[in-house]
């Protein structure tokens, strides 16, 4: 069903499908512009969900029977103490998957109870038992960020000092705790001690284990830095979805639908700054519960499911989040706790999607690119038992070789992080090649050695030196070879003035493909650039190019076989390093 509304600034059409996960209504608007008196048009998906049947989502219980103007009030957080208690009593997954029995962080904070006004920095004994319940702190340093553990300061906070005098967001994040009856925070601004290389080594390596033990994990997803506070006062009207009369057919009469947008979780949370930093993004995924204390209201996410205060006992599924880690995490876990050995392809495909969203993510530091991230490869490293070296696994690293940058920035890091082949190189958002982990794919290089301590990696596969047409803005990149020419995408991994792409260009073919429908071949190669030639050939990685299913690939003496994989026969292998 189609139709047309409103007549005002912006005038929209609209449209209702029926799809598998229900009703969806497109509105399609348009935004009056200044620039050429043009209008921009944008369409919009929301899903229609009835009152009756989002009370059996929500078991009957009205939407908002909790909620009051300000995130700290004792019905919200009385609701989300309902959250933890619903997981711990009827979420085994998230039991099982979550601690590491007998284990508790170097350093705690001790809030002790509400009223006493105090806190000191604590080292447990050897052997506490029970290990002691405690939660940890997401947030955002900020730029003066000058509340934090230092070795000349070590002293007072063991000593003990004012809970007033602490930023605010450490404050709220003691009210939470001591709601929930839990007398220890793990914050890490003030456990770890940030000018002692020593110390940040260690405690950052413990990072899995700090998450994943703790009761819950509480994120400041309002604040840009720790004085802005967990709680936020808030308009009620803005928890109430939007309400659609609508006739879905002619033979039934109209009836009122909640609008809900795709999107929501993805505006409501996921775009929010906080998740957007680097080390946030492995916090929220070790640990086994999140609380997260966003401008509206507040949201819940364990292993299982996802909550919010305007959904109560469950978000409706409204399609894809823009971050599938989740329930890779998860899923990655049950592995780590399964006897059974898994397909290697699995951690090449797995790895590749986190990296994916984690490369999206900022860091203060560049040198932090690997660190970060440390707590997941813990993870992964229990689950596959592979070896992980400069942000890749060894025994499928020709597939995970195959990434690329679409959106390449000129900033590198002032000191060395990883080697050119590795993603952790750059300081961009990175893909991988989507066909590189499925069975319809062949590798054309094999690995025959690597060096843990300088990262030279050494290859064998087919080199070959071709002219490239570089193209305009309308017509694209090509490879010329006997005055024919093959359309291909290159994929820069840097971009500025340093960056030359020269006219005659090495490649290494990488991985091809090929449809289950027919002899259709595409092609992935990566760019080099040499350093040196002695008795070894050694290059650096400096862009990535794709050629299509379909493309003539007869220069690389490419030949289809007879079960649809491709040869590549037209020169004999070298043996080459990447550095």
């Amino acid at each position: 069903m189609a139709g047309e509304a409103g007549t005002g600034c912006f005038p929209s059409s609209y449209e209702y499908r029926l799809t598998g996960g229900g009703v969806k209504l497109a509105v399609n608007y348009e935004m009056p512009s200044n620039w050429e008196g043009m209008n921009s048009s944008s369409l919009v998906w929301f899903h229609l969900i009835l009152p009756k049947d989002l009370g059996s989502l929500t078991q009957g219980q009205s939407l908002f029977s909790h909620a009051e103007s300000c995130t700290s009030s004792p019905p919200t957080l009385e609701l989300a103490m309902n959250w933890i208690n619903n997981c711990r009593t009827y979420h085994p997954e998230c039991r099982q998957l979550q601690k590491e029995e007998n284990w508790w962080p170097t350093r705690l904070i001790d809030i002790g109870n509400e009223g006493d006004g105090r806190w000191k920095l604590v080292s447990l004994p050897d052997k506490p038992q029970p290990p002691p319940s405690y939660m940890t702190l997401s947030h955002r340093w900020g730029s003066k960020n000058n509340f934090r553990l230092l070795k000349k300061n070590l002293y007072s906070f063991q000593n003990g000092l004012p809970i007033a005098d602490l930023p605010r967001t450490f404050q709220d994040a003691c009210s939470v705790a001591w709601r929930f009856s839990v007398k220890f925070l793990w914050i890490d601004a003030l456990c770890i001690i940030q000018d002692s290389s020593e110390d940040w080594s260690r405690e950052s390596a413990a990072m899995r284990l700090v998450y994943a033990n703790a009761l819950c994990n509480l994120a400041a997803v309002a604040s840009t830095d720790p004085h802005g506070g967990l709680f936020r006062s808030r308009n009620m009207e803005d928890l109430q979805p939007s309400i659609v009369r609508a006739a879905l057919d002619k033979s039934t009469p109209p009836e009122d639908y909640y609008a809900i947008d795709s999107d929501y979780t993805n505006h409501q949370l996921l775009d929010k700054e906080l998740l957007k930093r680097g080390w946030v993004f492995q916090e929220r995924l070790l640990s086994p519960r999140v609380l997260y204390f966003a401008d509206k209201q507040v949201f819940w996410e364990c292993f299982t499911e996802q909550r919010c205060e305007a959904f109560p006992h469950g978000i409706p599924p409204l399609g894809r989040s823009k971050c599938e880690s989740l329930s890779i995490i998860t899923g990655t876990r049950k592995m780590a706790l399964a006897s059974e050995k898994r397909p290697a392809v699995e951690i090449a495909r797995e790895w590749g999607k986190l990296v994916q969203d984690y490369t999206d993510c900022e860091l203060t530091k560049a040198s932090d690119r690997l660190h970060a991230i440390e707590g997941v490869v813990d993870l992964f490293r229990k689950a596959f038992h592979d070896t992980y070296i400069f942000g890749l696994w060894k025994t499928e690293l020709a597939r995970q070789l195959g990434f690329y940058v679409k959106s390449p920035r000129k900033d590198l890091p002032s000191h060395y992080v990883a080697p050119s082949w590795s993603w952790a190189s750059l300081q961009s958002p990175v893909e991988f090649e989507p066909h590189s982990c499925w069975p319809d794919t062949t590798e054309h290089v094999s690995v025959l050695d690597l060096s843990p301590t300088d990262g030279t990696l050494t290859l064998r596969g087919p080199l070959f030196t071709a002219k490239i047409d570089k193209g305009s803005r309308y017509n694209p990149v090509s490879l010329v070879s006997d005055n024919a020419r093959i359309p291909a995408q290159i994929f820069l991994d840097r971009v500025g003035e340093q960056v030359n792409m020269p006219e005659i260009i090495t490649l290494l073919p990488l991985i091809s493909h090929w449809s289950v429908s027919g002899p259709m071949t595409g092609l992935g190669c990566l760019v080099l650039e040499p350093i040196l030639v002695t008795v070894s050939r050694y290059y650096r990685r400096i862009a990535y190019i794709k050629f299509a299913q379909g493309q003539d690939l007869a220069f690389f003496g490419m030949t289809v076989l007879a079960d649809g994989s491709a040869k590549i026969g037209k020169v004999a292998p070298s043996i080459i390093s990447l550095m």
